[in-house]
């Protein structure tokens, strides 16, 4: 098992290779490896920024380190830290350095330093490209007779110049000796196609030079009818496609590539075709969805709360019909375990000819939407009570205030009666457990777009939205004075209070503390009444 190293160690080689690299350049990385600014951290001062405008790394370097980097990156992912060469596109004659470490858990993102080795040096070990995919051969046709027995009856000079293999060692000899071992199954269904059908075949198989070395060619065996069958009845007619091949070879590299590097990133990605087709689908996506596979998108909506699969949709269809990116958080359907959220981004792919389709990324942000909850309840919530604290209730005011039905807003101040004396008699715990149950029994009384916070100790307050005027806002506080006067059963003790309300409407131009101010002497006038 590989062990991963501990942040400690990372942080520390970070520092120690700047240290001994002091031309080093930096660049920092998001867990999709695009990069994003360098932290504000005292180890990078000074530390220069890897020039460039490309949005990934890979895109830095010379195509054929790309799978380097996607190695490193892989080996960092399980270890922690990682490191090997490569040439970047800026410089391809230098030997570049390249160490890579997750940072995320220090600086929040991922480092890569790069440092200058001096000179590429050429792996004289390797091996080399093979030429016939590389070099352009003429003539790029030649002519081989044969038998009903596929064996070779005649070779024409071309063939020879193209394939190096003259008549005296090709004729009497059977066509497969000179064909890969892996193509044989082929040719040999094919030509007894020939046969059966006296039709012309066509099949792409590879050839032996006569050096040794395999090159692609397109085979077309035309059938004559001869009453000879030892004489030349299919006239064959080879083409060298190693060029056409190695074209395609390249493509499937950078296929084998992306599919890799796709495969690598901690998202699921999926690709749609204009008619919301499925084009490809990375091997990390059931997994970010909580599914055993998902074939296409329809399966990724399945997957999706029902509450948001229209929002989803509806992005799906302004990115593929208007070429407009969406960006947004979802919920899933809860698969056995604690629900999850993920962001879901769509970018058009486009050509010059159009909409061509819409790459669209999931990523798993369960987390860090659970921390912004909590740091908005944190900003937002009284710790005790739950309700909203003293800012977010008078910021609540100041929003009612602002709006076209400022002049239908009510506030209501509440101060508990006897509060110091139940927390001297029961102790302060039973004091906040009264608080807590306080805040219950006024949320269940109040109307569906009332707002509750605790204005600080045994004191709320009550925001009354689109209320018709000062007696309905008296209705409500005579509601709240009931609610309060019922005993309130806190563990084995029944306690009982009551609340001094104050209300104040707003009036036109009225600031918010100032209509805070007014309903808290309201307040007070009513307690005075009540001692009295």
């Amino acid at each position: 098992m590989t062990t991963r190293s501990d942040a400690n160690t990372r942080e520390s080689a970070i520092r120690t290779w700047l240290r001994g690299a002091p031309n080093a350049v930096a660049i920092a990385l998001d867990r999709s490896s695009v990069r994003v600014p360098l932290p504000a951290v005292d180890c990078f001062d000074g530390v220069a920024s890897l020039p460039g405008a490309h949005a990934t790394f890979v895109d830095s370097v010379v195509p054929a380190d790309r799978m380097v980097v996607v190695e490193t990156w892989e080996r960092a992912q399980r270890t922690g830290m990682a490191e090997d060469t490569v040439r970047m596109l800026s410089d391809p004659g230098r030997a570049m350095r390249l160490r890579l470490v997750d940072a995320r858990e220090f600086f929040g993102v991922w480092i890569g330093l790069l440092a200058d080795q001096g000179p590429w040096q050429a792996d004289a070990t390797a091996e080399p490209l093979d030429p016939a995919m590389l070099t352009t051969r003429r003539p790029r046709t030649g002519m081989l007779g044969k038998n009903l027995y596929a064996v070779i009856t005649a070779v024409d000079e071309r063939f020879t110049q193209m394939l190096g293999w003259n008549a005296a060692e090709m004729v009497g000899r059977r066509s497969l000796d000179f064909m890969h071992p892996d193509d044989h199954e082929r040719a040999i269904a094919q030509w007894l196609e020939v046969r059966s059908s006296r039709a012309t075949q066509r099949i792409r198989l590879r050839h032996r030079h006569r050096d040794g070395h395999w090159v692609w060619v397109e085979v077309e065996n035309t059938f004559r009818s001869l009453d000879d069958p030892d004489a030349t009845v299919v006239d064959t007619l080879v083409t060298d496609i190693s060029d056409e091949m190695a074209a395609h070879e390249v493509v499937r590299r950078q296929g084998r590539l992306l599919r890799r590097v796709a495969d690598s990133l901690p998202l699921g990605l999926i690709v749609l075709a204009e008619d919301r087709g499925t084009v490809f689908v990375n091997a990390g996506l059931p997994a970010v969805l909580g599914a055993e596979a998902i074939p296409d998108f329809d399966a990724v909506l399945a997957r999706v709360h029902p509450d948001d699969r229209p929002r989803l949709a509806e992005a799906v269809a302004a990115t593929l019909d208007r070429r407009a990116d969406r960006s947004l958080e979802a919920g899933l359907v809860p698969g056995g375990g604690e629900s999850r959220r993920c962001l879901f981004t769509l970018a058009a792919l486009t050509d010059d000819e159009g909409v061509r389709g819409a790459v669209l990324s999931i990523a798993d942000v369960t987390a860090s939407s659970r921390l912004r909850d909590e740091l908005t309840a944190r900003a937002t919530r009284d710790p005790l009570t739950g309700c909203r604290n003293r800012a977010s209730i008078r910021a609540e005011l100041e929003h009612a205030l602002g709006s076209a039905e400022a002049a239908d807003t009510a506030v209501l101040f509440i101060d508990l009666d006897r509060f110091k004396e139940i927390n001297d008699t029961h102790g302060h715990h039973a004091g906040d457990q009264l608080l807590v149950a306080v805040t219950a029994v006024l949320t269940e009384a109040l109307r569906p777009d009332d707002h509750l916070g605790r204005w600080g100790g045994d004191e709320f307050l009550v925001i009354c939205r689109r209320v018709r005027g000062p007696e309905e806002a008296r209705a409500v506080a005579r509601k709240l004075e009931a609610t309060l006067a019922e005993p309130i059963r806190i563990g084995d003790t029944t306690m009982s209070t009551t609340g001094s309300i104050g209300v104040a409407m707003a009036a036109p131009g009225v600031a918010a503390d100032e209509l805070i101010a007014r309903a808290d002497a309201a307040m007070y006038a009513a307690k005075q009444g009540a001692t009295a």
